[in-house]
């Protein structure tokens, strides 16, 4: 497809910042890919030169795949297309060691995390079952991601979650690093640190890299930004792309300011607005359109399309969550049987997972083929989790949090009195855990006041993880290591003696054989001259984590279920909205505070541009909560449509879906 002017003059321009408002569907993935190219080809600019970050591993992959349609592979050889947290690491494996870290750390996932944060709570003789610990670990990834501001705002606040991370704050940063651990944020924050401290360092970054583009500029907070600043030369080649009108990150501390301030910070800084929509049809747009221009701060556009419909979104009224899904099960049918829509080509979208599970009730009813996206995780399956652990305290025998996960599964004997004990002699000597376990090992026990048959089982344990150290890192094959340690682990013996349900032995088993899959494809794909280690293969687990939006598959037939955050980026035939009411979208907590219910109508404006040929709108009159049925209001959002672009609708239910077709035909 041709580029638009517009397109183009992004794609040409070279020297000197360059913001770029890409609208919904606009194309702008078009334009970076094009604009890489234009570099490199017409411009003669080495690959090694261009660095081009997105947030997602699966949107930088995208990237990449779109570059190499284009262009050769062996002509792109060092071009970055990375996310912010690669970036970080890939620049921590070579200059962490000058904060004081060794090279081989390790990056602590948010479940890693909750029993340092309890651990020190308790230090502190904090009450903690009052305490949220996932409450704690955000409090401290915004002091990191926002910065002294928003510390300053916890300390003089009353409340216990805030005053507790003060609390424990610097001790937290304390014990991670005597672990020669860092978490996520540290990707993005000890790079930083460094560029600040270390002039050499920052210079021969200048050296390397002249061009930076950033997709999806709107969800970057002031550190990643900040990072972005002190990785750029003199010359500023610094474009971004985005749209603050589909900035709703702002829960994850995403700072919307940042794009709307990019021409004050670089003066000399290039516009372009791309308002040509390519995915949604007039009708959609002129509704979404309607809605957003009522949020107070942002850039004004309006987008446009040449794709003409007849048909306007539709808004219906229905008389509770069962009636309301009832309707949707209708309408799936309709557009599945009588157009021939495919089921990956239709979604159901809502604000909270919650609002799915009359949905998903209906559709089994059906027997009509869902996928609820973003619901289930492979890394939070407890076998997984305890797989991973043991090939922490492989890779690092400090590793407390998943040497103590492990020490006693599978079951071995060694109680919860004997880890306690070496809990406290760990604490009293100020010395690893790990460490209180080889000596209590040399000292046959008696040290802790240990039993014999205890002290034996320990030796056994120290023994496997020794004997696995030596084979992974002796080895050029970790995925045939793996397959033998998870053998002499016992996994499935003490899975047998944990499920009565053979099936869910073998469902469990399944999970560790795709587990070793993930480490073959891992070594088959990697790219460096070394072979990976087993701390390559475990930072890229850390990484991959952070992904939580859906891939899509080829072929898949199944109605897409998933959360309005999960659907931006992706488009669909046929959307539905549903649960548009008060207290749901905008949500409760929100109605009171202006600024973010300008991000929930940014949620509810997103969720309306994936439509690309038809819209519709739902909400239940009534709703249960609690067992409970309570009356509810409709969505300020829909009173925001203007009425020439939404075909109001109150459908009583249908007594037959044959009645229910012929309502609609008549309707269309």
């Amino acid at each position: 497809m041709k580029l638009n002017p517009e397109q183009d003059k992004a794609v040409k321009h070279f020297e000197g910042p360059m913001l770029i408002f890409a609208g919904a569907g606009s194309g702008k993935t078009r334009v970076i890919t094009n604009r890489i190219i234009h570099l490199i080809k017409n411009k003669n600019i080495e690959p090694s030169k261009i660095v081009a970050l997105s947030f997602t591993n699966k949107s930088s992959k995208e990237l990449r795949e779109r570059v190499r349609k284009m262009i050769p592979s062996k002509e792109t050889k060092g071009l970055i297309l990375s996310t912010f947290h690669s970036l970080g690491l890939n620049f921590l494996k070579k200059h962490i060691e000058l904060l004081g870290y060794h090279l081989n750390f390790l990056l602590q996932t948010p479940s890693d995390t909750e029993g340092i944060i309890l651990d020190l709570l308790k230090s502190k003789k904090i009450d903690t079952e009052e305490i949220q610990i996932p409450l704690i670990q955000s409090n401290i990834s915004k002091v990191k991601n926002i910065g002294q501001e928003y510390f300053d705002i916890m300390q003089s606040s009353d409340n216990i979650h805030f005053l507790s991370t003060v609390e424990i704050y610097e001790d937290y940063n304390k014990v991670m690093k005597s672990m020669n651990s860092i978490d996520f944020d540290d990707l993005i924050l000890l790079p930083i640190k460094i560029l600040r401290e270390n002039e050499e360092v920052k210079k021969s970054y200048h050296k390397k890299f002249n061009f930076f583009m950033v997709d999806e500029f709107q969800d970057t907070n002031k550190t990643q930004y900040e990072l972005i600043k002190l990785l750029i030369n003199k010359n500023n080649n610094l474009c971004v792309v985005g749209d603050d009108d589909q900035s709703i990150y702002g829960f994850r501390g995403s700072d919307v300011s940042l794009i709307l301030n990019f021409e004050k910070d670089f003066k000399n800084a290039e516009t372009i607005r791309l308002l040509q929509n390519y995915r949604s049809n007039d009708k959609i747009l002129n509704a979404a359109n309607s809605v957003i221009k009522n949020n107070s701060g942002r850039k004004e556009k309006t987008l446009w399309t040449e794709i003409i419909s007849d048909e306007l979104p539709k808004y219906v009224e229905r008389l509770d969550e069962k009636d309301e899904a009832i309707f949707l099960a209708d309408e799936i049918e309709y557009e599945m049987k009588k157009n021939h829509i495919e089921g990956s080509q239709i979604s159901v979208l809502f604000r909270t997972n919650y609002q799915s599970r009359p949905i998903e009730e209906e559709l089994r009813i059906r027997g009509i083929p869902y996928k609820l996206i973003g619901a289930y995780n492979f890394f939070d399956r407890k076998e997984v989790k305890d797989l991973i652990a043991y090939i922490r305290v492989v890779a690092n025998h400090n590793d407390e949090l998943a040497l103590l996960r492990i020490l006693n599964y599978p079951k071995r004997g060694i109680g919860q009195t004997s880890i306690s004990k070496i809990g406290e002699k760990s604490f009293e000597k100020e010395i690893p855990v790990f460490q209180v376990l080889e000596n209590l090992c040399h000292e046959q026990g008696y040290i802790l006041d240990i039993k014999k048959n205890t002290a034996s089982k320990i030796y056994e344990f120290l023994e496997l993880i020794q004997k696995y150290r030596t084979e992974f890192f002796g080895s050029n094959k970790l995925t045939e290591t793996l397959k033998k340690f998870i053998k002499d682990i016992g996994f499935e013996k003490e899975f047998s003696l944990e499920e009565s349900n053979e099936k869910v032995i073998k469902a469990r088993m399944l999970n560790l054989s795709e587990f070793i899959n993930m480490m073959y494809y891992f070594e088959s794909e990697w790219d460096e001259k070394q072979k990976p280690t087993l701390f390559d293969f475990l930072q890229r687990l850390s990484v991959l984590t952070l992904d939580e939006e859906p891939e899509k598959k080829e072929r898949d037939e199944r109605v897409q279920l998933m959360t309005m955050h999960l659907s931006k980026g992706l488009e669909f035939d046929v959307v539905f909205l549903i649960g548009l009411e008060e207290g749901i979208i905008p949500s409760s907590r929100t109605i009171d505070e202006s600024n973010i219910v300008d991000e929930e109508r940014r949620l509810f404006y997103v969720g309306m541009t994936r439509a690309k040929k038809r819209l519709v709108l739902t909400r239940a009159k009534e709703r249960r909560k609690y067992g409970e049925m309570y009356s509810t209001e409709s969505s300020r959002f829909i009173s925001e449509i203007s009425k020439e672009y939404l075909n109001d609708l109150n459908i009583q239910s249908p007594d037959s879906e044959f009645d229910f077709l012929k309502s609609l035909e008549s309707l269309k």
